[in-house]
């Protein structure tokens, strides 16, 4: 008799444990159902998110002014408020005369930065040898005067980053970059999503408006090595004494942190402009058989941006 009465006690128990495992796989069903539920409408959140909207009147009127240049260009211009980008070629290669130098600076600061370098450091070379190199392809026509073959070059990192920037020296450039290494500061770019910014290889130095408005936007963002050090990046081309060209126009109370680059055909200009009401980078690179009248393009443009994209976010506001 206790045997079975012990088998009798079982069965209320059993039906009790599968009672409460339904009610358990029901809940966790109903769990998974309003998971699901909820992707669809996350799925369409992420879908719906507005991309930025272009104005018409600037792509316009970047359009009309790039159809009257004579020669080659690309531009590249990102409203840094709104995340608009207007370009045309910003994808094509230009040899990038002096615009390599942000590089230089770029990859300069990240090795002050690991303890590689530091800022009072002497950087040294002989000025005939220097002098072959900035003339390149001319330079088995170079003849070095005397005094020159004994002469040196010498700046510690701080003056080299200062004089190369604000007045685009090439002896300071070389010497960085020699330093550095110039594979190097072509392999740190490309680590820092920055392609098609090349200083090695078949017509190096050479660069696409894109690319050098993604390494200025990494400055303006201070994630260019860390935020000090954007920051002085941005001192630094804040102090350009060569502005012919994107400030020329624009007002004077109106900072842009920018680089130039000449060399024959070659007239560029690169910069972060920091409006009254808008931040913006624009990058206009250039190879024409006209280089003055290519400068003076570069800075009625530049007004015209200014212009179009404060009145724009003026009337966001």
């Amino acid at each position: 008799m206790s045997r079975k009465k012990g088998q009798y006690l079982k069965i209320p128990l059993i039906i009790l444990g599968l009672i409460l495992l339904g009610l358990l796989l029901t809940r966790y069903k109903d769990q998974g159902t309003n998971i699901n539920n909820a992707n669809p409408k996350l799925q369409e959140s992420i879908q719906t998110t507005p991309k930025p909207q272009v104005n018409a009147q600037l792509q316009s009127l970047i359009d009309s002014s790039a159809n009257q240049f004579d020669g080659l260009y690309a531009i590249y211009i990102k409203d840094l408020k709104s995340d608009a980008i207007y370009q045309i070629n910003a994808d094509k290669t230009f040899t990038s005369a002096s615009i390599y130098k942000l590089a230089v600076m770029y990859k300069t600061y990240n090795e002050i930065a690991k303890g590689n370098l530091k800022k009072n450091d002497n950087l040294t070379g002989n000025k005939s040898a220097l002098d072959k190199r900035i003339l390149g392809e001319d330079e088995e026509n170079f003849e070095p005067s005397p005094d020159d073959t004994n002469q040196t070059i010498t700046f510690d990192v701080k003056t080299a980053l200062f004089e190369m920037i604000t007045v685009s020296d090439n002896y300071s450039a070389l010497l960085l970059a020699e330093r550095l290494g110039w594979k190097n500061i072509d392999d740190f770019l490309k680590e820092n999503s920055i392609q098609n910014f090349n200083l090695v290889g078949e017509n190096s130095p050479n660069t696409t408006a894109l690319a050098v408005g993604l390494l200025l936007e990494k400055i303006y963002n201070n994630t260019a090595v860390n935020s000090q050090f954007s920051q002085e990046m941005k001192n630094l081309l804040f102090a350009q004494e060569i502005n012919d060209r994107i400030p020329k126009y624009l007002p004077k109370d109106i900072k842009v942190a920018h680089k130039t680059g000449e060399l024959g055909s070659i007239r560029h200009d690169a910069g972060i402009v920091l409006g009254k009401n808008s931040d913006y980078i624009f990058v206009f690179l250039s190879d024409t058989p006209e280089p003055e009248e290519a400068t003076e393009t570069i800075a009625l443009l530049s007004r015209k941006i200014y212009d179009e994209l404060e009145k724009i976010i003026n009337v966001q506001k």
